[in-house]
């Protein structure tokens, strides 16, 4: 790792942690998550995400859900700061049986001046089709 880049094993190491903050949560935990994972995004692009997760937070604390994140791959490409990681998601509504779905999320790290920020967070439905 160096000031302005960062190696494969790391950049999965940061996905994962950002992965559990936002999906292993439930409704006493979901602040506090979503808080720590808001100081890993870049500056810029903070503002956008903190209404994305306000929006998740509050839909979970008023559906009382819990989630787990269930990792199945990981691939990374450090010379892109990329990294994609599929899995299963269970998701438990009040006292009912899990609902199951196979999700597969790109994150988009990049490291700045020693820092590493999440860039990008996103979902893809390939999986779906």
């Amino acid at each position: 790792m160096s000031q302005n880049s960062a190696d494969a094993s790391y950049l999965q190491q940061m996905a994962l942690s950002f992965i559990a903050l936002r999906l292993n949560v439930s409704s006493e935990t979901v602040d506090a998550s979503h808080q720590a994972l808001l100081q890993y995004i870049r500056p810029g692009a903070q503002n956008q995400m903190k209404v994305i997760l306000a929006e998740e937070a509050k839909r979970i604390k008023n559906d009382n859900v819990n989630s787990a994140f269930f990792q199945t791959s990981v691939r990374v490409w450090p010379q892109y700061g990329r990294v994609e990681i599929r899995g299963v998601l269970k998701t438990w509504i009040g006292d009912s049986k899990p609902f199951t779905d196979i999700k597969h999320y790109i994150l988009i790290l990049k490291r700045e001046n020693g820092v590493t920020w999440l860039d990008n967070f996103g979902e893809t439905d390939d999986e779906k089709k």
